[in-house]
């Protein structure tokens, strides 16, 4: 079976639809929740099948019409790159956001996970500077030197940034490093059954841990359950953005690039209640820009993510550990929403990329 996974590129864009059209079917089976009024509405399945289908355009039109020609000599800014990120180097930023991690535990003093009140206060600039040297440091260590003393680090990455109780992180650290393995052509029944169980049962065991901690909440849902009704209530939220669509007139998108809380503005301009809200990878800009800027941000992760797929394909390395960070955050996005600034620097980092790389890339004839 592992034998016949890696014959296929399982990890190439097309798998966002693939998980859009699972995380749709959960919401629609947790939208029969008690707590809901009524199931998810037909209009939101429509808008969603939509946004998949913009999206598979946008990988099939790079896809189609541009190649990457290795006979190309690399550019001096490619080569310089390559030596600055050495093995020593990497590891160093490993462990500098290792140590910043264990700081800001300590400087909240407490445990996130089992703290409602110190998880909402959790995400400081300590944290932030941390996960955006971590996640890319430790995916392009592995992808350029493979060494088995480095899961040792994994380990411990996946131990401290649990103790901050948010699952995107872990989820983050996870996936990247399940798709930077596949490409390393690491993956064998051991570690396929690893990462599955880990992706799987940490995702569950810190959702479920982190909701039990909160002041006033009295769950009946057990850990599956709880997954279900979460995809339910997100698809529900998009469901109260479809009537307000093009309302907020980039507002949100302002908010994003600026100190403002997007998910809590969401929370407060749709349900009126003061609380971060998630509301799908398509809530947020259909809010600002209606219909025609959810066909342009569907359209443009298409083609962007296909386009680093392409040049990790060919380039290995560097290029494989920024491939698996941005799709991963975009498979997270889909739940959460691209609302995160810290989390569109990697998609910096993936830009940058491609301009370095831009002398090897030219459209098919």
């Amino acid at each position: 079976m592992i034998e016949k996974i890696k014959k296929i590129d399982i990890f190439s864009p097309y798998i966002v639809t693939l998980a859009i059209i699972i995380f749709l079917v959960m919401g629609y089976i947790g939208s029969f929740n008690y707590r809901f009024e009524s199931p998810l509405s037909v209009e939101s399945i429509l808008i969603v099948l939509y946004s998949v289908l913009i999206f598979i355009i946008g990988v099939f039109f790079i896809q189609k019409f541009l190649k990457f020609n290795s006979s190309i000599n690399p550019s001096n800014i490619k080569i310089k790159i390559d030596k600055i990120f050495n093995e020593k180097f990497l590891v160093s930023l490993v462990l500098i956001a290792l140590l910043l991690q264990i700081i800001n535990l300590f400087y909240l003093g407490g445990i996130p996970l089992l703290n409602s009140v110190l998880k909402s206060n959790a995400t400081t600039n300590i944290w932030r500077v941390s996960y955006l040297l971590f996640l890319p440091a430790i995916n392009i260590l592995v992808a350029k030197y493979f060494k088995r003393k480095y899961l040792i680090l994994i380990l411990i990455g996946l131990f401290i940034y649990t103790l901050n109780g948010y699952r995107t992180s872990i989820m983050g650290i996870l996936i990247s490093l399940f798709i930077t393995f596949f490409y390393i052509k690491k993956i064998n029944s051991k570690i396929f059954i690893t990462f599955i169980l880990l992706i799987g049962g940490l995702g569950l065991a810190i959702g479920f841990i982190a909701s039990q901690s909160i002041d006033g909440q009295n769950w009946m849902l057990n850990p599956l359950e709880l997954v279900f009704y979460r995809a339910g209530f997100t698809l529900k939220v998009f469901d109260k953005i479809i009537p307000l669509m093009g309302s907020t007139h980039g507002h949100i998108l302002s908010m994003v690039f600026s100190s403002g809380s997007p998910r809590t503005f969401i929370g407060e301009y749709v349900l009126h209640y003061h609380a971060l809200i998630t509301s799908t990878f398509f809530g947020p800009v259909l809010l600002d820009f209606g219909l025609i800027g959810l066909s342009i941000q569907m359209f443009f992760f298409g083609t962007f993510l296909k386009i680093i797929h392409i040049i990790q394909k060919n380039i290995k390395d560097i290029a494989i550990g920024i491939y698996a960070v941005i799709l991963t955050h975009t498979l997270i996005w889909i739940e959460t929403g691209p609302t995160d600034i810290m989390i569109w620097l990697f998609f910096v980092f993936a830009f940058l990329l491609i301009i370095i790389n831009y002398r090897n890339l030219s459209f098919k004839k």
